[in-house]
């Protein structure tokens, strides 16, 4: 079957890739299309919308000219109704959207509703949605790529670095860096872009900037907890996709409770969780004094991971959703 994956950026690890890597892997026809551009025609305010109104129309005639049988479109803010309903309406195609992030707080309504198959991790919005009239919203949660997300072998170097560290990855926040405020007195180091901008007492907790590819695996594998704390705003009782990453990495994470977890990690055995501050402290303490427990946690991860939660079984989800609403494509 011929896809096209209309992601935001062909960058190394990009999400979109993955699904790119995944679906040839599976037989199908795959050609990828990056909605932003690296440049300052896209950067720059007073260009940006006739720049990007050009990208878009060179979306619509590599689709016309492909013809692909499923658009696969990740995220995708920038990818208009009209642009989806002229397409349609010269192809037999179907348009379907992969939304990380909280869709009712990062793309448009009317945006949503012209996807016939609008996948979101956020069962939330999934409901709310859905009481408005919308058909199309189906919940998959996120996944794993064990091609990108797998256990490492750590030199002693690199694991005497990490050894008895709580490590957190991921870009600066300011609910970050109040929880990591919050823990004053524990072995926390950070990675990640943009910490720079935080107070004294954090920034000296900062081992590094952004890490990519086996850097950060060795992290994850390395350290002895990993925190995955979700953004308040971005995930509300869905999980995000780093839970799916360091469980395949075979990583002990310390993850705080969404409604959703529970279904696919079970708490005690495949993570840590919890619900509040106090409890959060309480679970390093342990964990911490008990680094045996922590390692078999994360071991159990990465089975439940490895048996459920791959970029395979994901895919073959979509393509259910697509033949039971749709016919066979």
């Amino acid at each position: 079957m011929r896809w096209l994956i209309v992601l935001p950026s062909e960058d190394a690890e990009h999400m979109g890739l993955d699904f790119r890597a995944e679906l040839l892997a599976m037989g199908h026809e795959v050609r990828t299309f990056a909605y932003r551009r690296r440049n300052p025609l896209y950067k720059n305010k007073s260009t940006k919308a006739a720049y990007q109104l050009w990208i878009l129309r060179r979306l619509e005639r590599l689709c016309l000219a492909w013809r692909p049988r499923l658009v696969l479109v990740i995220k995708g803010g920038p990818i208009t109704p009209g642009l989806i309903g002229r397409v349609k309406s010269r192809l037999d195609a179907l348009f379907l959207n992969f939304f990380p992030d909280n869709p009712l707080l990062m793309i448009p309504f009317e945006c949503i509703e012209a996807y016939d198959l609008f996948f979101t991790k956020e069962r939330y919005a999934q409901r709310q949605l859905e009481q408005v009239g919308l058909g199309n919203l189906y919940y998959l949660p996120m996944y794993c790529a064990p091609a990108f997300h797998h256990p490492v072998e750590l030199s002693g170097d690199e694991q005497r670095a990490l050894d008895g560290a709580i490590a957190l990855v991921g870009s600066h926040y300011p609910y970050r860096e109040r929880l990591v405020r919050a823990l004053a007195g524990y072995p926390v180091r950070i990675w990640g872009p943009g910490w720079e901008r935080a107070d004294s007492p954090v920034r000296r907790l900062v081992a590094g900037g952004a890490v990519w590819g086996r850097a950060k695996l060795a992290i994850y594998c390395g350290a002895a907890l990993s925190l995955n704390p979700h953004h308040p705003l971005n995930d509300i009782v869905g999980v995000n996709a780093r839970t799916f990453e360091l469980a395949s990495a075979g990583a002990c994470q310390v993850v705080d409770l969404k409604e959703e977890l529970a279904a696919l990690f079970k708490p005690g055995e495949e993570v840590v969780v919890y619900r509040d501050l106090p409890e959060l402290r309480r679970a390093l303490d342990y964990y911490l004094a008990h680094p045996d427990e922590a390692r078999a946690i994360g071991a159990n991860a990465l089975r439940r991971a490895r048996a459920e939660h791959t970029l395979r079984h994901r895919i073959d989800e979509m393509l259910f959703a697509v033949e039971e609403r749709f016919g066979k494509p």
